[in-house]
C-alpha cells in the first residue's frame, strides 16, 4: 500500500538530506520505512536523491540507492545525471561505481555537455582519465561547439589539457564562434596553458569568426604576460579582426594598462 502523499514528502525530504550528508545508515532506515527512492527536491532544481548523493561523492549512499532501484539516468532541471554531477566535482570513485552500474557515458545536460566535459572544465584530471579509459568521446561538443579540450583550456587547467592532448584531442577543433583551444586560453590569460598548446603545435595565427587571433584576444583583455609570450613566439602584431582592430592598436590605445 502506497504511503500517503504528505508522508512521502516528509520522508523524501529526510532521505534527500541523508543522501546529501552521506548518512547511509539513516538513508537505509528511511528507505526501509517507505521513503520514495526517486524523490526530487523542487527547491534544489529538481535534484533527485541519487544525483545529490553523487554530487556529494558519497559512494556508499549512491550504491544503496541504486540497489533500491534509483533511476540511474534521472536528471535535474539543468539536465545533469548522477554521473555528470559526480564528474563535475571530481568524485572519481563515485563515477567509477556509476559506470560499473551502467550509467550512460555520453548523456548530455541541457547545455549539451557530457560527463567528460564537466570533469575537464573543472580540471579533475583523474576523473577525466577514468572517463577516457571507459570510452568517453574525446571530441563530443556541447551546444556551443566546445570540446573537453576547449573547456579545460578556457579554465586554464594545464594538466588536464595535457592529458587530453596526450590522448589525441584535436588541437584545432573549433567551437560555434570559430575559436580554438588556443584562443580560448589566451582570451582568459592562461599563459601556462597557452604555452603548452603552442608547444604542442597550435596554430598561432588561427582566427575565430570575428577575426580574432590569440594575440588579439589576449590584448583586448589586457593579459600582458600572455601577449608577451605570444609575441615571443612570433605572433603577428598587425593581424586584424573583422572590424579592423589589431593587437598593436589595442596596446597603443591603452587597453592593456586599463583592464
Amino acid at each position: 500500500m502506497a504511503a500517503p502523499a504528505e508522508n512521502a514528502e516528509a520522508t523524501g525530504k529526510a532521505l534527500w538530506q541523508a543522501a546529501k550528508e552521506g548518512n547511509t545508515a539513516e538513508a537505509r532506515r528511511l528507505l526501509d520505512a517507505g521513503a520514495p527512492v526517486g524523490w526530487e527536491n523542487a527547491a534544489h532544481f529538481g535534484t533527485s536523491v541519487l544525483v545529490q548523493a553523487a554530487s556529494s561523492g558519497h559512494v556508499d549512499t549512491v550504491e544503496l540507492l541504486l540497489d533500491r532501484g534509483a533511476d540511474l539516468e534521472a536528471k535535474h532541471e539543468f539536465g545533469a545525471t548522477a554521473l555528470a554531477a559526480a564528474a563535475s566535482r571530481g568524485h572519481k570513485d563515485t563515477v567509477e561505481l556509476l559506470l560499473d552500474r551502467g550509467a550512460d557515458l555520453e548523456a548530455k545536460d541541457r547545455y549539451g555537455a557530457t560527463a567528460l566535459a564537466a570533469a575537464a572544465s573543472e580540471g579533475h584530471k583523474d576523473t577525466v582519465e577514468l572517463l577516457l579509459d571507459r570510452g568517453a568521446d574525446l571530441e563530443a561538443k556541447d551546444r556551443f561547439g566546445a570540446t573537453a579540450l576547449a573547456a579545460a583550456a578556457s579554465r586554464g587547467h594545464k594538466d588536464t589539457v595535457e592529458l587530453l592532448l596526450d590522448r589525441g584531442a584535436d588541437l584545432e577543433a573549433k567551437d560555434r564562434q570559430g575559436a580554438r583551444a588556443l584562443v580560448a586560453a589566451a582570451s582568459r590569460g592562461h599563459k601556462d596553458t597557452v604555452e603548452l598548446l603552442l608547444d604542442r603545435g597550435a596554430d598561432l595565427e588561427a582566427k575565430d569568426r570575428q577575426g580574432g587571433t590569440a594575440l588579439v584576444r589576449a590584448a583586448s583583455r589586457g593579459h600582458k604576460d600572455t601577449v608577451e609570450l605570444l609575441l615571443d613566439r612570433g605572433a603577428d602584431l598587425e593581424a586584424k579582426k573583422n572590424t579592423g582592430e589589431d593587437a598593436l592598436g589595442l596596446c597603443a590605445s591603452g587597453t592593456m594598462s586599463t583592464r
